[in-house]
């Protein structure tokens, strides 16, 4: 009785464990995002899976909503009229804090990676 005991208490604690590292992920905050030889600025807000933010292109600021659900961000967004660039991407948080996805740019579809911007 004593081992199933502790087996239920060792399943619980890894089951909410996992679940914190979850909830406990943010993107907040600014971000170097690199994509084709460009170094772009990515800044994010966060309000539990709700993400909302911009991204500075050389179309101009691009405003940002999307989603962060399980280590899965989703974006999207266009740039300002009269000339509107649409963006859309997804990307996964590494181990390390860092993303990896795609973005598509009207019809061209391109891999990134970004990281924190460091400190000031």
């Amino acid at each position: 009785m004593r081992k199933l005991y502790v087996g239920f208490v060792v399943t619980m604690v890894l089951a909410v464990s996992s679940v914190l590292v979850y909830a406990q992920q943010s993107v907040a905050g600014q971000w170097i995002m690199s994509v084709q030889e460009m170094s772009l600025r990515l800044v994010l807000a966060q309000n539990g899976e709700k993400i909302s933010g911009t991204l500075e292109s050389p179309h101009g600021e691009i405003a940002l909503t999307g989603n962060l659900s399980k280590g899965k961000l989703t974006l999207s967004g266009a740039s300002a009229e009269p000339h509107a660039v649409h963006v859309a991407g997804t990307a996964n948080v590494a181990a390390d804090g860092s993303l990896a996805g795609s973005i598509s740019v009207e019809q061209m579809e391109m891999n990134f990676t970004a990281v924190r911007a460091p400190g000031k």
